[in-house]
């Protein structure tokens, strides 16, 4: 399932990676209740999230139905805030510990079921290999946050988002706003440099999305991948990628591609 094919043993090394480099980040801090910029969260309080994510996907991989959220990111919000509150851990070592545990129990877990096999996640449903890369992004999203909490160098690389894309095309069509492309009525391609691409057409609220575009194209967008990351996680303005060349857009209708970001609702 997905428009984009997995790489399985990138993703996976991947996620390893970025999770044990965030538990690095984490682990000899003596005191978590250091603020996320742009967030109410606190480190110890993401910390502890991403170990309940991680415990989720534990879940979800090894059968079992689990409702978080509706899908929304209002609804995801509030089921992640009632999770935390229900949680007091905030101690840096033992989420540290819990986030690395709960990866490879994860990996474990879909290790043992057959790739093409469909969970519904909170971001929609995908098959296993999709999940894997939900979540990479997932953990990708939260020790960049991190690192920009801690004053560190946030660990997106450029290889990552070519890994996590399948990912982002299945969650465009779970998390796009309807309120925002209800009378939108046009045709994007977004390339990826050194990446895939994908095309995603608009039409009255409707959404779709596959690897070329059904018709003519209204608006090409080529996005250097760690710019493109940063931008649509809200971590970065636009206009510095703009201005620098790492987004460049062209087509009948460039304009639209300003706009793209907000047509999702990041959760």
């Amino acid at each position: 399932m997905g428009v984009l094919v997995v790489d399985r043993a990138g993703a996976r090394e991947a996620l390893l990676d970025v999770t044990q480099e965030l538990a690095d980040m984490i682990r000899p801090l003596a005191d978590t209740a250091i603020p996320i910029p742009g967030s109410d969260w606190t480190v110890g309080e993401t910390a502890n999230h991403v170990a309940m994510a991680t415990q989720l996907f534990v879940d979800l991989a090894g059968g079992s139905t689990r409702v978080h959220g509706d899908a929304t990111k209002e609804g995801l919000a509030a089921a992640n805030a009632e999770a935390l509150a229900k949680d007091p851990e905030r101690r840096a070592d033992v989420l540290a510990d819990a986030i690395v545990n709960s990866t490879r129990m994860f990996l474990d877990s879909v290790d043992a079921r057959p790739p093409g096999q469909l969970v519904l996640s909170p971001a929609g449903k995908m098959d296993m290999d999709t999940l894997v890369t939900y979540a990479l992004t997932h953990t990708l999203t939260h020790a960049c946050a991190v690192a920009r909490a801690l004053r560190r160098k946030v660990p997106v690389r450029k290889e990552h988002m070519g890994l996590i894309m399948p990912f982002i095309a299945v969650a465009m069509e779970s998390f796009v706003r309807k309120d925002k492309t209800k009378d939108l009525t046009a045709s994007f391609l977004l390339r990826l440099r050194g990446g895939p691409k994908v095309a995603v057409t608009f039409d009255k609220g409707a959404i779709s999305i596959d690897t070329k575009p059904p018709r003519r194209v209204d608006c090409h967008i080529s996005a250097e991948p760690v710019a493109l990351f940063l931008v649509a996680l809200a971590m970065k303005k636009q206009w510095g990628p703009i201005a620098t060349g790492k987004l460049t857009t062209w087509g009948t209708k460039p304009w639209l591609a300003l706009q793209f970001v907000g047509f999702f609702a990041t959760p």
